[in-house]
């Protein structure tokens, strides 16, 4: 066996054919003893005092000879001292070497060591392709953690997540559970990453500062693992490297379990448990059991994994899907899964980025919910309890859980890299606009060093206030924050279904809005659709079930718009069939103001889709009415039953503009330009010129009614004002130069059309006069003129 070492120390560069390393006589000068030699030897050059601590965890776990021979490993020891310092303060409960269980000495050795031999200026080293390394982008590796490692039973309701029903059978059994079925990783600030990613490193406000606690040192060749120093990098030995920790590294758990544990975040942490769920884990449940039976221990019947329902989870895809094989809703995920230790953004190297929260601090939070707080107004909506401090947990645990979400969501940033302290006027709210944190915000140690926590998977700033989401005060909110108008709700938040980011929209902070929110109830007087009005009339009942996927649903009842029966029988309507009939609703029941502008200043307003409704006023009891609640009557003329005015019954003062609670949808016109025109008797004379039979007068003048390739409508059509609407949706007849939008027709009547002509508008009458000639009375067709005269 051949094998070739290549090493740089000093700029001095080894290598070696047909070397046996475990010879110590074939041992290089420049070369150190085994890791595990080094550290029972160490060299006062190299490491800064002893390692007995270490040394005894290496022992106890069976892996003296692995870190004696050759391999390929690097670690991260502590000495002495700094145990002495982990065991006079530590959330362990132990105060000795001895009170350290098997489990919690595997997680001080395992998270302490990487399964290459990395020297520190090369941890953030990624490969481009399979010769090429791109430096400054990795900021974590995977530990050589063993998921097994990391089961735990837990036994009763105290220790697990309330108000969560997936977790309730395990109240009185209690389970095996491991935080995460994905190995943990380790988290590094290098020079180079610092560098590359525009991370500032000067003074004690800069990012580098308040992230980890202690200013940069640039000339010191080092690195940071979580907020701890390296202060004895790149010991080179036969077998690895070893970079000596100033303070022991205590595994600091996924950001999902470092905000459960720290004792500064419970409240936000209940928050964010309400969106886990134990998964059964057969993969770990079988590892474990395989080591078990060869190592003497007994077998676990099954070991769960706690996992977030999220947009992102684990190997990057969304974890949609419960326990019991049910598919939740969106606003039923969090953007990413905080459990899961390998987490990445989306669309980057695995290894170059963490997520980051901004958590507030349950002093923040008591602040925000208690009485006097602007976060008072949901537990004075859902709390179960008198609004004190002792029914806190009680009473957000009675805050609906999508209202919870919007609340949680906002906090949670994707990339770590966009949100250090010299890009918080890049970070955004939920409406895109800049969240507004300052590191005044941050709250501060005890030692004076801002609160932030670095967990495997992403960092969390630890927050002295409330950033509440704008969902909260946005037009969109009472329908986010009551029970009766889940049917407009689902239509804003949905962005699947409909295709639409409405939320989105209505989160504009700078806008004057006046959004109209029919109630569920109001749905229940029916939606007459417009699609079908010209050949099998309907209406249309929205309704929302929250035990079942999509949530929304619509069943179709056949309709007689001349008496306004609705017939008894229905069909069920999928979301493909009323999609653009909803994006419709939401878009009527939407009006732009002006700055400042209130509703009811004017009584007729163009809505976003750039209809009119009629409002008699801005206050309860005002009328508001579309085009068919204006005129009072339905296509045939008849008096409607169906489509009633709505009323408002309730008015919502929002940071962007007005909402208004309705008992009945707006419903827009359902009477065509034609049929307007050809049924109002002051518009008959406009409605002559416009319909009148001029075909044959317009190829007399020589308009072509031949369709081509080139050319499939006829020129003739461009002069023919109504034409058949055609097909089975429509009404009845269409403007033929009007293409798919909202126009405005000026109808002039009768009067002022009787006054053109006196002024000289030729009527169609005096065109037939002219060309009379030509005509022939049997065919009535216009003969061509051949005469000289008209050549």
């Amino acid at each position: 066996m051949s094998l070739c070492l290549a090493a740089v120390v000093g700029g001095f560069t080894a290598c070696h054919d047909d070397y046996d390393l475990d010879d110590p006589g074939n041992y290089p000068s420049w070369l150190g003893q085994s890791i595990y030699d080094e550290l029972k030897k160490p060299n006062p050059d190299h490491l800064t005092g002893t390692f007995t601590n270490y040394l005894r965890l290496i022992d106890d776990l069976g892996y003296t000879e692995t870190l004696e021979r050759t391999g390929s490993k690097t670690v991260f020891p502590a000495n002495d001292e700094a145990f002495a310092r982990f065991f006079a303060n530590n959330s362990w409960g132990v105060s000795k070497y001895e009170d350290l269980s098997e489990a919690q000495k595997k997680l001080l050795l395992y998270n302490s060591m990487l399964d290459n031999a990395i020297l520190v200026e090369m941890l953030s080293n990624v490969p481009d392709d399979q010769t090429n390394i791109s430096s400054g982008i990795a900021m974590k590796h995977q530990t050589g953690v063993n998921i097994i490692d990391t089961i735990t039973h837990f036994y009763g309701a105290t220790q697990l997540p309330r108000n969560n029903s997936y977790w309730e059978k395990f109240y009185n059994r209690g389970i095996d559970l491991v935080m995460d079925a994905t190995r943990p990783m380790m988290v590094h600030f290098t020079a180079e990453q610092l560098t590359a990613n525009n991370i500032t490193t000067m003074g004690a406000n800069s990012d580098f500062a308040v992230v980890t606690g202690t200013e940069y040192d640039d000339q010191a060749n080092t690195a940071y693992i979580f907020r701890n120093r390296i202060i004895n990098p790149d010991v080179t030995c036969k077998n690895g490297y070893i970079h000596q920790m100033e303070d022991l590294i205590v595994p600091p758990g996924n950001l999902a379990e470092m905000l459960r544990t720290n004792g500064e975040s419970n409240i936000f942490s209940r928050m964010l448990d309400r969106f886990s769920a134990p998964f059964y884990n057969v993969q770990v449940t079988n590892n474990y059991n395989d080591w078990a039976l060869v190592n003497g221990y007994a077998l676990k019947d099954s070991v769960f994994e706690k996992r977030y329902f999220s947009s992102r989870s684990q190997g990057g895809t969304s974890l949609t899907t419960d326990p019991d094989g049910k598919t939740l809703s969106s606003d039923e995920l969090l953007p990413f899964d905080p459990g899961w230790n390998q987490y990445y953004p989306d669309r980057t190297n695995s290894l170059s980025d963490v997520a980051a929260m901004f958590v507030p601090t349950d002093a923040a939070m008591k602040q925000y919910f208690l009485p006097g707080g602007s976060g008072a107004f949901l537990i004075d909506q859902y709390g179960a309890k008198p609004n004190n401090e002792e029914n806190l947990m009680e009473n957000i645990d009675s805050i609906p859980k999508n209202i919870v979400q919007a609340f949680v969501s906002m906090l949670m940033k994707p990339q770590f890299l966009s949100t250090v302290p010299s890009k918080f006027d890049n970070v955004m709210d939920d409406s895109q606009d800049p969240l507004g944190i300052t590191l005044g915000d941050l709250n501060r140690t005890e030692d004076g060093k801002y609160d932030v926590k670095i967990a495997n998977n992403g960092v969390a700033y630890m927050t002295n206030k409330v950033f509440a989401p704008n969902r909260y005060v946005a037009v969109s909110a009472p329908a986010l924050l009551s029970d009766n108008m889940r049917v407009m709700n689902w239509g804003i938040q949905d962005q699947s279904n409909l295709n639409l980011n409405f939320y989105a929209y209505l989160l504009a902070m700078d806008a004057n809005y006046a959004f109209f929110i029919p109630t569920d109830k109001a749905f229940d007087a029916y939606y007459v659709d417009p699609v079908y009005l010209r050949r099998s009339p309907r209406v249309l009942h929205f309704y929302y079930r929250k035990d079942r996927s999509p949530y929304i649903f619509c069943s179709a009842f056949d309709y007689d718009p001349s008496t306004g029966t609705v017939g008894r029988d229905s069909t069920s309507v999928s979301i493909s069939n009323f999609r653009s009939q909803f994006i419709d609703i939401l878009n009527t029941h939407t009006v732009i103001l002006e700055p400042g502008e209130k509703l009811g200043s004017n009584h007729y307003y163009k809505t976003k889709n750039g209809g009119g409704i009629y409002v008699s006023g801005g206050t309860v009891g005002s009328t508001v009415a579309g085009g068919s609640q204006i005129d009072g009557i339905n296509i045939n003329g008849a008096q409607s039953t169906v489509i009633p005015s709505a009323k408002i019954t309730k008015v919502y003062n929002q940071k962007n503009g007005q909402s208004f609670a309705l008992d009945h949808v707006v419903q827009m016109p359902m009477k065509s330009v034609y049929s307007t025109l050809a049924s109002t008797s002051q518009f008959s004379e406009f409605y002559n010129l416009c319909s009148e039979d001029r075909v044959q007068l317009g190829l007399f003048a020589g308009i072509s009614n031949r369709t081509s390739n080139t050319q499939p409508i006829a020129p003739i059509r461009q002069f023919t004002t109504f034409i058949d609407a055609g097909g089975y949706h429509g009404l009845d007849q269409d403007v033929s130069y009007f293409s798919g939008y909202n126009y405005t027709v000026y109808a002039p009547d009768n009067t002022a059309m009787n006054k053109a002509f006196q002024q000289g508008l030729p009527s169609w009458d005096k065109v037939r006069e002219v060309a009379a000639p030509w005509l022939d009375e049997e065919t009535g067709v216009y003969e061509a003129d051949t005469t000289e005269q008209c050549k």
